[in-house]
């Protein structure tokens, strides 16, 4: 459920702004933490399982069947692997003397389980490393990903059904 997740990832940003406790406008926010961890609040937001909490029935608030709430969770892990070859062959592609377009089918090769298309010119609208805060850095959606696992891991080990987790969100 993208668009579900998207608001969970961008609610994670929210509250990194929100909770801020700092007067300097320019160190409040995002601005002043670094890169490696810019991404981890939202992407650790996307970890709570809240499907079945809201996917009820408009009238009859029947709850979305188990076999449906299986089907959505494998739906969201599908292909999983190909999405995290595609950030890695984004990481990668490097400018330099030759094509842009002869790079990345280069690293396209090492990074894809399938070749590129010739007419592929998704570096043509990939602004994340080519301007703004992420320029160099994109490796930080990666990266934030291992560390938002690994604290979302310490919620798992209390159990999230325990009343001190319910009472923090």
């Amino acid at each position: 459920m993208p668009p579900v997740e998207t608001v969970f990832h961008e609610f994670g940003h929210a509250l990194q702004h929100m909770l801020t406790k700092q007067d300097e406008g320019l160190v409040v926010g995002i601005r002043g933490i670094e890169w490696d961890v810019v991404e981890l609040p939202s992407q650790f937001m996307e970890n709570w399982d809240t499907l079945m909490s809201i996917a009820k029935h408009y009238e009859t608030e029947e709850t979305l069947p188990e076999e449906i709430y299986q089907k959505l969770l494998a739906a969201r892990t599908f292909c999983a692997g190909t999405l995290s070859l595609r950030q890695l062959h984004s990481k990668y592609v490097p400018c330099g003397s030759k094509s842009i377009y002869d790079v990345e089918r280069r690293v396209s090769e090492k990074t894809q389980v399938l070749p590129l298309l010739e007419e592929d010119r998704f570096l043509c609208g990939f602004s994340h490393i080519f301007a703004g805060g992420y320029a160099a850095g994109y490796y930080n959606y990666k990266w934030a990903e291992v560390l938002s696992a690994d604290a979302f891991s310490a919620f798992e080990d209390a159990g999230l059904n325990d009343d001190k987790i319910k009472n923090l969100t």
